[in-house]
């Protein structure tokens, strides 16, 4: 992930040789990105790459939404609530379901499977 204004680790973890790291910052143009990284030699045989990376994206006017449903005045505050609520291995899939029931739009990037 680039050098983001403000973010957090939403989680992380370095079990037996598979590594998973999650987390999220706001962009300089205002928008969310959430990141989930994994890496080992489960990753390479479920995805055929290590590491492999899942990211989610909501726009900046989105974003306006996500302040909105938490009393937040400033996008920078956001990455910093989402860590206290949304922690866990599950976190992503979680914050995911958040959105989705909000109906605030977010699209995800992932490498498709070479097979």
């Amino acid at each position: 992930m680039d050098l983001f204004d403000c973010g957090a680790v939403l989680y992380e973890s370095q079990e037996d040789e598979e590594d998973l790291r999650i987390e999220c910052a706001i962009t300089p143009e205002g928008a969310l990105e959430v990141l989930q990284e994994s890496d080992g030699p489960l990753t390479s045989w479920c995805f055929e790459e290590s590491p492999h990376r899942v990211e989610a994206l909501v726009e900046p006017l989105d974003v306006e939404r996500l302040l909105e449903y938490y009393h937040l005045d400033e996008a920078r505050q956001l990455p910093a609530v989402l860590r206290l609520e949304y922690t866990g291995f599950d976190c992503f899939l979680r914050l995911r379901a958040l959105l989705r029931r909000l109906t605030i739009p977010y699209t995800v990037f992932e490498a498709a499977i070479a097979r």
